[in-house]
């Protein structure tokens, strides 16, 4: 099992003890979740690991024993606070996606009245999104197949809210005339996926493309989406 040598360390577990190696190498950079999220100690260091699993070797790859493994702990331990791993995986999922609804709402709330500012806080926020929290990209964009019915349902609802405030925000775009698109859903969903790839290739302190420089880009390649013409 090749597990994170940040988990290793999280994990309270000694190079003497197991050894550990890394698919995807974090940086220091890297943040698995918000500090901002109200979690008591033991439940964020069991969101921690089970992210930087999955999102290192893949939802099916790891097992609550390889979490239990990591954590330090007894496999039961881990009932104690998820009922399965669908769970675990479910409550990731529903942290992910309401952290980025909250993110995009409230870079709109801030942009002004401007379709073009708006837009443009809206691509930048959901950028931010992939770039600090990689980890738990990985998994909201490759692993919601594993969710139950009931589970994918719930957490697509967050996902489709979120994609309204882009869809709302180029509508009102040619309304005003300011920006020229046919198919609003379309335009959302394109300026969507150029984020998506991100956390499986960049990194803060490799290469010339620099956070700046990705914003500058992406949110230009968002603005010719929609047609608009400064």
């Amino acid at each position: 099992m090749l597990l994170s040598n940040r988990i290793l360390t999280y994990a309270g577990a000694s190079n003497s003890e197991r050894t550990f190696v890394s698919i995807t190498p974090h940086t220091e950079t890297d943040q698995l979740l918000p500090t901002s999220l109200e979690l008591s100690q033991a439940k964020r260091r069991l969101y921690e690991v089970a992210l930087a699993l999955f999102g290192d070797l893949g939802y099916h790859a790891v097992s609550l024993r390889d979490i239990a493994e990591a954590l330090g702990q007894q496999p039961s331990a881990i009932y104690s606070h998820v009922g399965s791993k669908g769970e675990l995986l479910f409550e990731l999922a529903l942290i992910g996606h309401r952290g980025h609804h909250a993110a995009i709402r409230d870079a709109l709330m801030d942009a002004g009245r401007e379709p073009v500012d708006q837009l443009r806080a809206v691509v930048g926020a959901h950028l931010d999104v992939h770039l600090d929290f990689p980890a738990m990209a990985r998994l909201t964009n490759r692993e919601l197949r594993a969710l139950d019915p009931a589970q994918l349902d719930e957490v697509l609802a967050i996902r489709s809210q979120s994609e309204q405030f882009t869809i709302d925000v180029i509508d009102r775009g040619v309304r005003m005339g300011e920006f020229d698109v046919e198919d609003s859903f379309l335009a959302a969903r394109a300026i969507s996926a150029m984020a998506m790839r991100l956390p499986e290739w960049w990194r803060a302190e490799t290469g010339p493309r620099t956070r700046e420089k990705i914003h500058t880009a992406y949110i230009e390649y968002a603005l010719r989406v929609v047609g608009w013409k400064p």
